[in-house]
């Protein structure tokens, strides 16, 4: 992560090197360097990907533990997650972890709704697709952006089996940068576990193909 904020630092010598261009054009280049250079760098297709330290990757759900700040959020069975006990408050005084739902599908039956679902969140579909993937864990990695800002956060989500006929999941939302996240990681997941309780599941049942 430093690597990268060192080069955005050397951009404005850059564009001072051009000794070709108008002084005017070089003053408005280098005023425009730091807004540019930011939401460069929010944008960058490197986080969720295990790319460097700090950018996201895949969690280990047995070994995760809370983060010294709160800008997390974790919803999971009672029984997963053991080492995240949720006792560091966020900033709101809450926890930062709550039981997850059990759903009345099978787990085939809900990763195909919850990523059917979770592309809705999405202007453009290909923006939802995961940046990584265990297929033998069913567990997915996603980037979701702050709508202004560009804020990348990370989701973690693992599909869960109890029986052929009901499944439950762990998703994690945590955020790359910052201290606080202002209540966004649980807002988003808050969001997602609603708009998959409120599917009609008889209908979803027989319609959904996996």
């Amino acid at each position: 992560m430093m690597k990268l904020y060192f080069i955005l630092g050397l951009l404005p010598q850059f564009v001072n090197s051009f000794f070709f261009l108008p002084k005017t054009v070089k003053k408005i280049g280098k005023a425009a360097f730091p807004v540019v250079g930011f939401y460069g760098l929010m944008t960058l297709p490197i986080y969720g990907k295990n790319f460097l330290p700090g950018t996201g990757t895949m969690l280990d759900f047995e070994l995760l533990r809370e983060r010294q700040s709160p800008n997390e959020y974790l919803i999971a069975p009672k029984s997963s997650c053991p080492q995240f006990n949720g006792s560091t408050p966020l900033d709101d005084g809450q926890p930062r972890r709550e039981e997850a739902p059990v759903f009345p599908v099978g787990v085939d039956e809900l990763q195909s709704i919850f990523i059917e679902s979770f592309k809705r969140r999405y202007a453009l579909e290909s923006f939802a697709e995961p940046t990584l993937v265990n297929k033998t864990k069913r567990q997915y990695v996603y980037v979701e952006r702050t709508p202004l800002l560009r804020f990348p956060d990370i989701i973690n989500v693992q599909f869960i089996s109890l029986d052929e006929n009901r499944s439950t999941l762990v998703i994690h939302s945590g955020s790359v940068f910052g201290y606080s996240d202002l209540g966004k990681n649980k807002q988003r997941l808050t969001e997602i576990i609603s708009s998959l309780s409120n599917i009609p599941w008889t209908l979803k049942r027989a319609t959904v193909q996996v």
